[in-house]
């Protein structure tokens, strides 16, 4: 992930790469699954750019979260997903989306307007402070 997605979304990196030397992974090269990334992104919401958040689907069933900046009304919608090609697999709307929230940052050819949140880096970078 970098650094231009961590500025734009991380509040306290410090505090969040604390929170993920946390997370143990047995064994390390364990097939993470999109319900791990949820576990995780409330984990280390806190640590966040964001004050508020709404967890589930629109009516379309397109979305799985909206979360928001400050106390302006735009939301910055997200999905959650294990590998960021399932976005392209499961056949997302590119244009419904802000942000892909996964464990593994796997997909090259990827609209550029949307950002990826990369779990395993961050993981990856805290593991290499401790």
């Amino acid at each position: 992930m970098n650094n231009e997605i961590i500025k734009k979304y991380v509040k306290d990196l410090d505090g969040l790469l604390e929170e993920m030397s946390k997370v143990k992974l047995q064994p390390k090269n364990l097939d993470v699954k999109e319900n791990a990334v949820i576990f995780l992104f409330g984990r280390i919401f806190r640590f966040l750019n964001f004050d508020d958040i709404v967890i589930g689907h629109d009516e379309k069933g397109d979305l799985d979260a909206w979360a928001r900046q400050g106390k302006n009304d735009k939301f910055t919608i997200i999905e959650f997903e294990a590998q960021s090609a399932n976005f392209k697999k499961d056949k997302h709307d590119p244009e419904k989306c802000d942000l892909i929230v996964c464990w593994n940052d796997n997909w090259n050819d990827r609209p550029s307007k949307i950002d990826v949140f990369d779990l395993e880096s961050l993981w990856d970078k805290a593991q290499e402070k401790t």
